[in-house]
């Protein structure tokens, strides 16, 4: 329970045991616990005195009970640190007011893991009060901070309150600031009212600013920019909106009177973007006149024969196969490949997969496609052996592999999370580690975010050789997320040792329940919520989707309703509220797209409405489709998820589930 100043009950447990055994036998429970083992990091103590009230004092702004709490964590063990950070805490909710306490704990301890909130907030108070001396020595004082345009504006705003002017160093950065096509933040204005006083923004600037919102489709701010600019801006502005709102004509009349050649490249790539045919042909005119240079013309034309590949255009093939090497990086080399693979075009994607670099036809994804063509192209007995080595890992492409062969999945024998237990001596190496012993205290104590981010500080500067003691002991306290973490520095992701302990089943009872509620397999769930969070529920994304299955606020309070669950839409850290509205949307999705899964699973990324987009013109195999799917991160995740399945499938039951019948074909679209 949050609070509980015990391990886990599956840690503690064994100890109990060994209490009322040797309480049999006439000895004491002093003696059982001498001849428990022994845990660093004091797992196998109580939290530090004080820690859970201090904690409990700062929520409720009680500074007297924080300080008598502060005063009871300082006899601890790990004293300094945890007074270091509950000092910070306390802190961060209270700039305004102690502003000099700050700046002294900031000059203090810059090292501590905390100190970057602090600081930045300490910036924003200081901008605020106009503290423009403070400021500047607080900026460039460690700990570093990624300031971000709004704090870097307020620098620049310091040292002209200070210096009366800019090095022009920073004045060229202020000017690459002003000339993005976006409103920039009200802390720019007197850096850029600077600019404008030096003669900076002269008509060139303002016409490279109007350019760049046109492009950027903010056209409030090139409005904007015409009235704030020097006279005669209007035309130009007009007549960037005309290339912009028709490019098939507005560059034809420019190739005939031979235009600008940057206006020329700039409307071929928004023509490229709506008619990838239209605009090849106007490059083409475009290089006979000479008008493009080389970089110009390579630029239309990759972005036409990529834009005829996403829209899965037969053409594309061929056209991106023509682009020279110049124009060539890896989405070009791939999408050649998934060009010929949306048409099943067999001969191809072997061609496609010979020219390309090494490094990049070495990825199991192309060795698994390259042997469906050999499969395909009567080389069976090549497929089969690649298949074979393929098939070895038990991942997304290794799971197609042993299917396409008939033969078991190369998950391992062993399905549990145990990890390999250290030797004893090899515990000893993190006893010293203060910050580490800390950030599972507040782990203990569900503080998730923080316990986070002071292991992720203590961790990063581990030795290899303490990764495993350190995998170990966050698999003893149920940390799933930073053991998963851990797994994957070690790069251990798909040794058989510590293989099962990546695929957790937390919250089990709630996952089979609200999966039987809604129709659907407790491993998508478990797959889902693995792949969306990594199971920690408290974590948001920039988007806005929160909780352990990621749910967008609006889409909880929509599923809600629709489902009848009768749930407060707001509790998404809930994980039972959570779970119920997530397993809820994933029937919806089962049920909309008749369950095929990888449809499904691509929808709940992506966005229903992006699917039917997707869909093929005749019926394609599922395999086929998930590898084509158009965004990267949609098709990487719509793999992750399926893979899951398999092995929650086996971590739940102990017999994978076969991919096969996953994938079944695509049917196209109405």
């Amino acid at each position: 329970m949050p609070g509980s100043k015990s391990l886990p009950r599956r840690v503690a447990l064994p100890f109990a045991v060994l209490v009322c055994l040797f309480a049999a036998l006439g000895l004491s429970p002093a003696s059982a616990q001498d001849r428990s083992e022994r845990l660093p990091l004091g797992l196998d103590k109580p939290v530090p005195e004080g820690l859970e009230s201090a904690l409990a004092a700062i929520d409720r702004g009680d500074e007297a009970g924080f300080r008598r709490a502060l005063e009871d964590v300082a006899s601890a063990p790990i004293g300094a640190q945890s007074q270091s950070y509950l000092e910070t805490k306390w802190l961060l909710g209270r700039v305004e007011r102690e502003p000099a306490a700050v700046a002294a704990l900031l000059r203090q301890q810059p090292e501590s893991p905390l100190m970057p909130r602090l600081k930045r907030r300490y910036l924003d108070h200081l901008a605020e009060q106009a503290a423009w001396g403070e400021y500047r020595m607080v900026f460039d004082r460690a700990p570093d901070i990624r300031p971000g345009t709004r704090r870097q504006c307020h620098y620049w705003s310091a040292q002209l309150a200070l210096e009366g002017g800019l090095e022009t160093a920073q004045a060229d950065e202020v000017m690459v600031v002003w000339e993005r096509g976006r409103s920039q933040p009200e802390a720019c204005d007197s850096a850029f009212a600077w600019l404008e006083g030096q003669g900076r923004l002269d008509e060139a600037a303002y016409k490279t600013r109007i350019r760049h919102a046109i492009i950027a489709g903010k056209d409030g701010l090139a409005r904007y920019l015409v009235r704030q600019g020097p006279a005669g801006l209007a035309g130009y502005r007009d007549r960037w909106m005309a290339l912009r709102d028709d490019p098939g004509s507005a560059v034809a009349t420019r190739l005939r009177n031979e235009g600008d050649a940057g206006e020329i490249t700039q409307g071929l790539l928004w023509l490229a973007k709506r008619d990838p045919g239209r605009a090849r042909a106007l490059l083409a005119r475009a290089n006979e006149a000479g008008l493009l240079d080389d970089e110009q013309s390579h630029a239309v034309a990759r972005l036409a024969a990529l834009k005829a590949a996403y829209l899965y255009r037969p053409q594309a093939y061929q056209w991106l196969r023509e682009l020279p090497l110049a124009a060539r990086d890896e989405e070009v080399w791939t999408w050649t490949v998934r060009s010929a693979l949306r048409h099943l075009d067999w001969v191809r994607v072997k061609q496609a997969i010979d020219a390309m670099p090494a490094e990049l036809a070495e990825a199991r994804e192309w060795r698994y496609w390259y042997a469906v063509a050999d499969e395909r192209l009567g080389q069976g007995t090549a497929a089969r052996s690649a298949w074979r080595e393929l098939a070895k890992m038990p991942d997304y492409h290794g799971f197609l592999a042993a299917e396409r062969l008939g033969i078991r999945y190369a998950l391992p024998a062993a399905n549990d999370t145990r990890v390999p237990v250290p030797e004893p001596e090899a515990l000893d190496q993190l006893d010293d580690s203060s910050w580490l012993t800390l950030a599972f205290a507040l782990h203990r104590l569900d503080h998730p975010e923080d316990a986070r981010r002071l292991f992720d500080h203590a961790s990063r500067d581990l030795p290899e050789s303490s990764l495993p003691v350190l995998a170990y002991l966050t698999e003893r306290v149920d940390w799933h997320d930073r053991l998963s973490v851990v797994i994957a520095r070690m790069d251990k992701l798909y040794d058989p040792q510590w293989y099962a302990a990546r695929f957790a089943l937390p919250h089990r009872a709630l996952v089979d329940g609200h999966a039987r509620r809604q129709a659907i397999d407790p491993e998508w769930v478990y797959s889902v919520m693995r792949r969306e969070s990594l199971f920690m529920r408290d974590i948001g994304s920039g988007a806005g989707a929160q909780g352990l299955m990621q749910l967008m606020p609006a889409t909880a309070r929509w599923i809600n309703r629709r489902a009848a669950l009768g749930r407060a839409s707001s509790a998404l850290d809930d994980p039972d509220t959570n779970i119920a509205m997530g397993a809820a949307y994933l029937g919806h999705m089962a049920e909309r797209f008749g369950d095929q899964y990888p449809l499904a699973i691509a929808a709940y990324n992506a966005g229903p409405g992006r699917i039917k987009e997707w869909l093929p013109e005749v019926p394609l195999p599922g395999d086929v489709w998930v590898d084509t799917i158009l965004f990267d991160e949609t098709r990487a995740y719509t793999q992750a998820v399926l893979a899951g399945m398999v092995t929650y499938r086996w971590r739940l039951s102990g017999e994978p589930r076969r991919l096969g019948e996953l994938l079944t074909v695509v049917q196209p679209r109405d």
